[in-house]
């Protein structure tokens, strides 16, 4: 079973919708379950609405409960919490996602030391961060990626641009049910890029 966090500190970088929509373009030829850590519950207010893939509680993870799943995506809180570095050991990638904006990029610092700290325990641990919300045709996409390619982790040649189609995704069971076709690339190029990552 893969494990895959979704993590950074910092909130309104789009963790929650990313996950969902990473775990849904997964389900549609794995069996995905979604874990939701943070205490203001986005993913579980929403589970009705979700279908295909499983809410699945942290508490069977770390108990290394026999779980009948291919991968299990895991969104965390919008702030710094105890409860990260133990979600970076029972996890086998760590997407870290951040806005194009200063702020956003150098608040990554704090989720890079927990990363660091972890690998400690446990070596084999990937990481990589990706630029979300992307606003289209400006020169700060790449002074931020300038920003990130000097944090000694991979940057993912895939980026996730701002549409409207991804805010309503999470009330729309994903982005695959909607008729932007340009979003569900983006999405299907970043899991293949994580997936075609682990295996290198």
């Amino acid at each position: 079973m893969l494990v895959i966090s979704v993590v950074h500190q910092k909130g309104g970088v789009g963790k929650t919708t990313l996950a969902l929509n990473l775990a849904f373009c997964l389900s549609e030829n794995l069996k995905v379950g979604i874990t939701d850590t943070d205490l203001q519950g986005s993913i579980s207010e929403i589970e009705n609405f979700i279908q295909g893939i499983d809410l699945v509680p942290l508490e069977k993870i770390t108990k290394k409960e026999e779980l009948d799943y291919d991968v299990l995506v895991i969104d965390t809180p919008p702030y710094l919490t105890n409860r990260l570095h133990d979600i970076f050991l029972i996890s086998d990638f760590v997407l870290i996602p951040t806005k194009a904006g200063y702020l956003d990029a150098l608040a990554v610092k704090a989720t890079i030391a927990i990363y660091k700290e972890a690998l400690k325990v446990k070596p084999a641990l990937k990481s990589a961060m990706v630029l979300n919300m992307v606003m289209h045709n400006t020169n700060l996409n790449a002074e931020v990626r300038e920003i990130l390619d000097g944090y000694e982790l991979p940057v993912l040649q895939s980026q996730i641009t701002h549409r409207v189609s991804f805010a309503r995704s999470p009330m729309t069971n994903g982005i695959f049910n909607s008729e932007d076709e340009r979003a569900k690339a983006e999405i299907v190029n970043l899991a293949n890029e994580i997936l075609t990552y682990l295996q290198s």
